[in-house]
């Protein structure tokens, strides 16, 4: 009956049969037999399973739940209440931490009829939503309630912080497993980081509830109707004594195997010092050192254990830091996976590790962020590398695994910018060019203000050393009318005299070629040279542009002849450092740029200027580094020498997207006054001559007369600062909230003079006895805006296109600090000789022939209004990002 028993047990055990019953039969043919008759029936096999009632969770939630518990509950498996029983814990448990405490759930089943099979329903009643009510802290001497419940990162409030204050905006879901967290790493760690060492946080006390309050109906913050539950947490704390830093020792958990570095050197790496305040916080960031420490030669197996020795009379502590140091590996092999196309030694000249080589932990790490610069690959992450340790021999085999992105992208595109107006265009680039490396980059843009032809070859490797070598030969044109910009920028067609507007057009044609190298093998920072020539013509269409252009001393010419064949020859040494992880999307790293550029003098061409270029930018991830801060500073200065100016096309031209988004291209910019010579003819009456009516006859008179112009020189000093704080949403969607603050304006005044050949006619009439105080200057006058600060304020959303591989983005801008006083220019005069005025009769001239003067005088006055030069707010459309 032992061996009937045990069979019995064991059937039942299988779980596969909900009922077991064993009978016992006489055998017919023998007497002293029996017959053992096993009646069975099989558990159901559950054929669907559905929730009911679920709101605050989805059921891929719940089956990522079960999943992740093991619960072991699915379709097509065995009805077992077992499992059941462990599915409703497991769900009640889920919908706690949304904030349904009180939730109730009631498995149900049906029989399918005719089969073996039932369907398996979980009931939910969530009931309601329990929100973090007050949270009250007691016992707290060394920090206030307010710094202790913002250490609170799942239980705390949103709100709005406010200097030394802040205000709530929104309760959080109440979950007390993240509270117990709360508790342990945020309180706890508070105090432990300051030195608190002994500090007791002690079981809070909960108080759960009703609330019914008035207000607005809907989820607003501080006036919104609340209907539900809330828990009131009181958490009890004993701070203990404050605690400093003693002595530090090190050991090897091996006896045998002493420490490979010394201790004085080991004592430095540590953030703390004896008779500092304690620091949790430091003893782990201090064990991170010692990590990366050991990981830099081959110890990747390395740990170090702190053990601390209390004295509670001096209140020290002192740490005794055990190593187990293991072994130190070699790289043995390193092999790739995924490049089909690139080949093995593009990969494998960015590595900082070699095979033979000892493991460099720091340098391995470094290598990844220089395959990621590179941008052929999908980002690589350290999971991506798999690192095979051999124990015995001391070696470790690593395996890379990438995925290539598109290297090859042929295009149509078209759309708005702010720098080429609306475009349509054609590229083809490919940057990985049959797998070595190269870039090859042709481009046509046909737009409304800007049209480009580029053709473009970068060898980063030349002769198989780290020289990043190429050229480029392009031509555009680029077509600038101010007053279509300034529709543009308010949205409306707007009317500007066309002598003051700022229309011309530019034709330009030219090369570059360049080179840079590590200043040392596998450093960030680079050296690099670029030489560029281009020639341009000018062709102007406004009276303001052509005397703009035409009368600056940056030619030996003046005058018509000086808007053609402009020369440009320019040689550019640069050093730069950069550390960003990848070009199109940074996410963390920083990077310098600096160019000092010779054009003209000992390099030919007509134009000389010296200029200096300083860029920095900086990404560092926030928020689970699932968000990104960005930064960015330019400055750069540009000055002629040899007695020419600056051209007006090389000063410099703020607004727009690429620089301070809500202000449009080439608006930004210091205004002066442009002096320009005519005549005005005058009609007055001479007494002296009668008609044939017997009255006075009309006679003329041309007088010489000079006006002035508002017009925008450009600045030779430019400040620029970007911040973006950018948040992805879905996909390649992202949104960034950001702020520009530039300024712009001319530092070197005496870079704006004015031709000699056409000055000096102004300056033979004016001063003159009718003008005693209007001097015509060497220079241009600056009216306004001379470093004027301008700043937007905006957000902007981005979706990176793979098909067009670019970012389309449309952004809204808020300027709050522009341009608010109206620009206006100085009042003009005339030169009546001293043979005109004797010609006249008497009393004419200032009676009819000077009124006339004044009031053409006084109508040639131009003023720019502040709301038509800059808007106070701009939406925009436009393709790429600011940096």
């Amino acid at each position: 009956m032992e061996g009937v028993r045990r069979d019995f047990q064991a059937l039942w055990n299988t779980q596969f049969f909900e009922d077991v019953r064993l009978e016992v039969e006489d055998d017919p043919q023998n007497p002293y037999g029996k017959i053992l008759v096993f009646y069975l029936q099989e558990r159901p096999i559950i054929r669907r399973i559905e929730y009911k009632g679920n709101k605050s969770v989805s059921e891929s939630d719940i089956l990522d739940r079960f999943k992740e518990r093991k619960v072991g509950l699915s379709v097509e498996s065995q009805f077992d209440p077992t499992k059941i029983k462990r599915a409703e814990v497991v769900l009640k448990e889920l919908l706690a931490e949304h904030g349904r405490q009180f939730a109730t759930v009631k498995p149900t089943y049906e029989r399918i009829a005719a089969t073996n099979a039932v369907k398996l329903v979980f009931n939910i009643n969530e009931g309601p939503k329990v929100k973090v009510g007050t949270i009250t802290i007691q016992g707290n001497k060394a920090f206030s309630q307010r710094k202790i419940i913002r250490a609170m990162r799942h239980s705390r409030p949103y709100a709005i912080p406010l200097g030394i204050t802040e205000i709530p905006v929104l309760s959080k879901t109440y979950d007390r497993q993240k509270l117990d967290e709360d508790l342990e790493v945020g309180i706890r760690g508070l105090y432990q980081d300051h030195g608190y060492f002994k500090v007791l946080v002690k079981d809070p006390v909960l108080k759960t509830v009703d609330v019914d309050k008035g207000g607005i109906p809907g989820p607003w913050p501080l006036v919104g109707a609340k209907h539900g539950k809330e828990t009131n947490i009181t958490i009890p704390i004993e701070e203990g004594e404050l605690y400093h830093m003693g002595k530090l020792s090190f050991r090897s958990s091996d006896p045998d195997q002493g420490l490979v570095f010394k201790q004085d050197v080991l004592a430095r790496v540590f953030p703390l010092k004896q008779g500092d305040i304690l620091s949790a916080d430091k003893i782990r960031k201090g064990l991170e050192s010692y990590k990366k420490i050991y990981g830099d030669y081959g110890y990747i197996d390395f740990t170090a254990t702190p053990f601390t020795d209390v004295d509670d009379t001096k209140r020290v502590v002192d740490i005794r830091m055990e190593f187990d140091q293991q072994k130190q590996f070699y790289v043995r092999r390193i092999e790739f996976v995924g490049n089909t196309t690139t080949r093995d030694k593009v990969i494998r000249r960015e590595l900082l590790i070699d095979e033979g080589a000892l493991f460099n932990n720091r340098y391995w790490e470094a290598s990844i962020l220089r395959l990621n610069q590179l941008n052929y690959f999908d980002p690589i992450k350290p999971d991506n590398a798999e690192i095979k340790r051999n124990p015995k021999a001391g070696t470790v085999d690593i395996k890379l695994r990438v995925k290539e992105k598109g290297k090859q992208s042929i295009s149509f595109s078209g759309g708005v910018s702010g720098v080429a107006g609306s475009f349509v265009g054609l590229s083809y680039q490919t940057n990985n060019f049959l797998g070595l490396g190269e870039t090859l980059t042709f481009s046509a843009e046909v737009g409304d203000r800007q049209q480009n032809i580029l053709f473009g070859f970068t060898e980063p490797y030349l002769f198989d050393r780290p020289i990043s070598s190429g050229f480029t030969v392009y031509k555009n044109r680029f077509n600038y009318n101010q007053a279509r910009e300034t529709g543009i920028l308010v949205g409306q067609q707007v009317a500007i005299n066309p002598a003051l507007q700022q229309n011309y057009a530019t034709d330009s044609k030219g090369f570059t070629i360049f080179a840079s190298y590590p200043l040392r093998r596998f450093s960030w920072t680079r050296v690099g040279i670029t030489y560029g020539w281009s020639t341009t013509n000018i062709t102007t269409f406004s009276q303001s542009a052509q005397l703009l252009f035409q009368f600056v001393q940056f030619r030996s010419l003046s005058g018509p002849s000086a808007l053609k064949g402009i020369t440009s020859s320019k040689i550019t040494p640069t050093i730069s450092y950069n550390t960003v992880d990848n070009p199109q999307n940074p996410h963390s790293g920083k990077s310098f740029y600096y160019g000092f550029a010779l054009e003209g003098g000992p390099l030919q061409g007509n134009v000389n200027t010296i200029s200096n270029t300083f860029t920095a930018t900086y990404f560092r991830p926030t928020y689970k580094k699932r968000n990104v801060i960005g930064m960015r500073l330019l400055t750069s200065m540009i000055s002629g020498y040899g007695g020419k100016d600056v051209p007006p096309f090389n000063r410099f031209y703020m607004g727009g997207e690429n620089d301070i988004r809500g202000f449009d291209f080439y608006t930004i910019s210091p205004f002066v006054a442009i002096a320009s010579s005519g005549t005005q003819g005058i009609t007055y009456t001479d007494p002296r001559v009668i008609g044939s009516n017997g009255l006075p006859l009309p006679q003329q008179i041309t007088v010489p007369v000079v006006t002035f112009f508002p017009t925008r020189p450009g600045g030779d000093w430019q400040i620029l600062t970007n911040l973006d704080y950018r948040i992805p949403i879905a996909g390649p969607v992202s949104m960034a909230v950001f702020n520009d603050l530039g300024f712009n304006g001319l530092l070197r005044k005496s870079q704006l003079q004015l031709d000699p050949t056409a000055l000096a006619p102004l300056q033979q009439q004016f001063p003159n006895p009718d003008f005693p105080n209007l001097k015509i200057a060497n220079n241009l006058p600056v009216l306004g805006g001379n470093f004027t600060p301008h700043s937007s304020t905006g957000v902007e959303f981005v979706v990176q296109l793979p098909i067009v591989n670019a970012p389309f983005r449309f952004y809204y801008a808020y300027n709050f600090l522009r341009q608010t006083s109206t620009i206006t220019g100085p009042r003009g005069g005339y030169a009546l000789t001293d043979a005109q005025k004797a010609a006249l009769p008497p009393g004419v001239l200032a009676t009819q022939i000077a009124p006339q003067l004044n009031l053409f005088l006084d109508q040639q006055v131009q003023r720019l209004p502040a709301g038509l030069i800059e808007p106070t707010h701009t939406f925009r459309f436009t393709v790429g990002r600011t940096f």
